[in-house]
């Protein structure tokens, strides 16, 4: 899609060990009591090797205009396990926009949607939940994954 670029790739290693709050506490600014291991279950796993590729639309994509780039360009959709381990690993990227992970949705209370966001607020990192209904705006990165060779 014209008007897509890649503003970033960023090694992760999923562990396959770790627990959400495990994973939550290491991200050391996050919260949301929300966000917890019955909700956002981590089967166990061997470790993973992946990139995480970032990317930035010039308009106010929709979550369909999102995923189908990510397809064209051969990456998978996120899990929030990515979104964790991502913030882990590389912290201050969401220091310099939001950072949006379009994994499947979890439904909340009221029975919306939601799906993780790593971004600052009032100079403090935070993992947030955001409405899988809502509008992004182009000032945001979309993740996508590929897999390490």
């Amino acid at each position: 899609m014209a008007g897509t670029t890649v503003i970033g790739t960023f090694p992760i290693t999923l562990e396959g060990s770790l627990k959400t709050s495990e994973l939550v506490k290491q991200g050391k600014e996050w919260f949301d009591d929300w966000i917890t291991d019955g909700r956002f279950p981590i089967k166990e796993h061997a470790p993973l090797d992946r990139t995480i590729e970032l990317l930035e639309f010039d308009h106010d994509p929709s979550n369909n205009q999102i995923l189908e780039e990510l397809l064209r360009r051969g990456l998978e959709r996120p899990t929030y396990e990515h979104a964790l381990y991502f913030g882990i690993k590389h912290p201050e990227e969401q220091r310099k926009r939001p950072i949006i992970f379009l994994h499947e949705p979890v439904r909340g209370k009221g029975g919306s949607l939601y799906v993780l966001v790593l971004r600052e607020e009032a100079g403090h990192r935070g993992l947030y939940l955001y409405g899988f209904e809502t509008s992004w705006n182009r000032g945001c990165a979309f993740a996508g994954v590929r897999k390490q060779l």
